[in-house]
């Protein structure tokens, strides 16, 4: 309900925004001041001449000095193109000055096209109006963002803001930077400030990219040592050698690139940036999601724990992995119980494997009754084979014995690289639930993180898609505009 409110507020934000622009220069846009950059080292107006193709367009208000700059207004009179030649009479001689194209809009708005720079007067407005909006955009993703972190809503959401507010902060405190040292006072500035945010980001987070990169590389050799080497060992190099790729490509500028003799449109050069750039916002989004799942402590205040099952030993004993889940649900029950006196049941979930003696739930329920919990609070589930199953079918197993589950408190236990994905398929099973982490071997670390994203690429691949369309719209329409 408050993402909501916030999504709203921003919308009214962004929608305040266009119309105060939009007012604004209607208001002020049927007049124009020329700074035409001619300083003369004093105050005194020389002698100006101001010659228009077409006078019925617009014609000259005022011709003045303003700190030593030579400033002139004109006034929009019917809509059309003219040019205007502008002569001064510094030392006794005519100057002429650059030739300037102005033209008139339907709605009397004068613009300056000169050399394709767009300019109008309200354009400062606009750019203000741009900044107000990014500072709402970044206070909501932050807001959201944080707020997901307190309530210990890991989602897809939480991801998207964390990916958005990395971009959004560039953008902003860019754009901010350059109205503090220069002025923007033309369409094709702003559009310019715009892709080289983009450059900023990527280029930014190279040396960032760059050490995970070689973790992710460095983890998949030890992990494939160690686990074996099956393809999902090998993600971290496969994503290392992409991203390797992509920054050669974009190292350089779209008419020479550094390290290959290859040139291509400035247009496909900055869509592979943004592209990129995208991509590697939502994957340090991931990873930043993904950690702190692990550091989140639910509430002692828990009805069920499932504890997600995994692999266990030949003799129907509990691997180190799965151990451990194990031990970090009862750990966590009996703080609850010192804490609030309230107890939980646990739900060892997982199905019998064709190489196993028992069902992994099996497994855990022995475990769980030789450490001394009464067997009325365990409840087995010994069906699933995966962990989609292991939420969806724990779920049915809790409504057997309780009733409707949106009324209870939930958790589920399981290894803290993949407490993350836990969150995600409770959730797409229609419950919510709160994750208690189990630590694992380090290797395993960058290679689930990685996992995690192409996860999320692959649960929310049309929201991508669309994403990705939009950014090469923006990008072919500023091009087009600029």
């Amino acid at each position: 309900m408050k993402n909501k409110i916030m999504l709203l507020v921003l919308f009214v934000c962004t929608a305040l925004a266009i119309i105060s622009s939009v007012v604004y220069v209607a208001a002020v846009g049927n007049h124009y001041t020329l700074h035409t950059n001619t300083f003369l080292g004093g105050d005194k107006l020389p002698r100006t001449k101001v010659k228009l193709s077409d006078e019925s367009i617009v014609r000259v208000t005022d011709v003045r000095m303003e700190n030593e700059e030579l400033v002139l207004d004109f006034e929009a009179l019917n809509p059309g193109k003219t040019t205007v030649n502008i002569r001064i009479e510094p030392e006794g001689s005519f100057a002429p000055l650059h030739e300037r194209v102005f033209e008139v809009n339907d709605f009397h708005t004068l613009f300056d096209r000169t050399e394709g720079k767009i300019r109008f007067n309200g354009f400062q407005f606009i750019v203000y109006a741009a900044l107000f909006v990014l500072f709402a955009v970044q206070f909501m993703t932050l807001w959201m963002f944080s707020d997901c972190r307190r309530r210990g809503d890991f989602s897809y959401t939480m991801v998207a803001c964390g990916g958005i507010g990395i971009y959004n902060l560039v953008l902003f405190s860019y754009l901010l930077y350059r109205m503090l040292t220069s002025f923007i006072d033309s369409v094709a500035i702003l559009i310019s400030v715009v892709t080289e945010t983009g450059r900023l980001l990527l280029f930014g987070l190279t040396p960032l990219m760059l050490v995970i990169s070689v973790l992710l590389a460095v983890s998949n050799i030890r992990l494939m040592r160690n686990e074996g080497k099956r393809p999902v060992n090998t993600l971290g190099i496969i994503f290392a050698a992409l991203w390797f790729i992509g920054m050669v490509l974009t190292l350089g500028t779209n008419d020479s690139i550094m390290l290959l003799d290859i040139s291509y449109p400035k247009t496909v050069w900055l869509i592979l940036i943004y592209v990129i750039a995208y991509f590697e916002c939502m994957f340090l989004s991931t990873v930043a999601c993904t950690y702190l799942s692990t550091k989140y402590l639910p509430p002692f205040d828990r009805d069920y724990i499932i504890i997600l099952g995994c692999g266990i030993r030949k003799d129907g004993g509990l691997t180190p992995l799965l151990k451990g889940r194990v031990d970090s649900a009862v750990a966590f029950e009996k703080k609850q119980y010192e804490q609030t006196g309230k107890h939980a049941v646990f739900v060892p979930s997982g199905g019998q494997g064709a190489d196993e003696v028992m069902s992994e739930s099996e497994a855990m329920k022995n475990y769980l009754l030789s450490i001394g919990i009464p067997q009325e609070q365990i409840i087995l589930e010994n069906k699933s084979e995966n962990t989609m199953q292991n939420m969806q079918f724990s779920k049915k197993v809790i409504e057997e014995h309780v009733g409707e589950i949106k009324d209870r408190k939930i958790a589920f236990a399981t290894t803290n690289y993949h407490v993350f994905r836990g969150y995600i398929l409770a959730r797409k099973n229609g419950f919510e639930a709160k994750g208690i982490s189990a630590k694992t071997k380090s290797y395993f670390y960058f290679n689930a993180f990685l996992r995690e994203f192409i996860g999320l690429l692959v649960d929310q691949k049309w929201s991508h898609i669309v994403y990705i369309m939009l950014i090469v719209a923006l990008i072919v329409t500023l091009n087009l505009v600029g």
